[in-house]
C-alpha cells in the first residue's frame, strides 16, 4: 500500500428506510446487483446496517438516525472494477431491476479518454442507486501505451 485506502463509506439514513423491510430490501438490491452481503453489526451502537463489498475490509456502513443525510442527485462515491464485462454485468443486473422498480435510479454507461504524455486512460462509468441518498459509480479505468516511434 503506498498511503491510506478508503475501506468504506458510513451514511445516515432515515430510520424507516431501516427497519425490517427497508433493509431487507436494500439487501435485496444490493445483494443481486453488487453481490453485498449482511455483515455482523454486534457491539455497533443504532443497529447499522453493514453491506459487505466482498473485498476485505471494506464495506458501506448505513446508520438509522436523524438527520438523515439529504445529498444532491448527483453525489456519490466510486467504486472500481476489473473488467469492463463486469461493469456491463451490474450494469444490466440494475437495468432489469429498473424496470419492475421506478425507485432504481441508472445514469447511463460513458467512456471518456484523457490523453497523457506516455498513456492515455479511458474511464469507463455508470451510476446507480436505490435506497440510499448518494448513487454508487462504477468505474473501469483502461490504461493505453503510446506507440513508440
Amino acid at each position: 500500500m503506498t498511503g491510506p485506502v478508503i475501506n468504506h463509506v458510513a451514511i445516515t439514513m432515515a430510520p424507516e428506510l431501516l427497519d425490517d423491510g427497508g433493509r431487507a430490501e436494500l439487501l435485496d438490491f444490493y445483494g443481486e446487483v453488487f453481490g453485498w452481503t449482511e455483515g455482523d453489526n454486534t457491539g455497533e451502537r443504532g443497529n447499522p446496517l453493514i453491506l459487505l463489498t466482498g473485498v476485505f475490509g471494506h464495506f458501506i456502513y448505513l446508520l438509522p438516525g436523524d438527520p438523515a443525510l439529504h445529498a444532491p442527485p448527483m453525489d456519490h462515491f466510486g467504486m472500481m472494477v476489473e473488467t469492463e464485462s463486469e461493469l456491463d454485468e451490474i450494469l444490466a443486473r440494475a437495468t432489469r431491476r429498473a424496470e419492475v422498480d421506478d425507485r432504481v435510479r441508472i445514469i447511463a454507461k460513458e467512456s471518456k479518454t484523457t490523453h497523457g504524455s506516455t498513456h492515455d486512460f479511458t474511464l469507463t462509468n455508470c451510476y446507480i442507486g436505490f435506497g440510499m441518498p448518494l448513487l454508487v459509480e462504477l468505474q473501469h479505468i483502461t490504461r493505453h501505451a503510446h506507440a513508440r516511434s
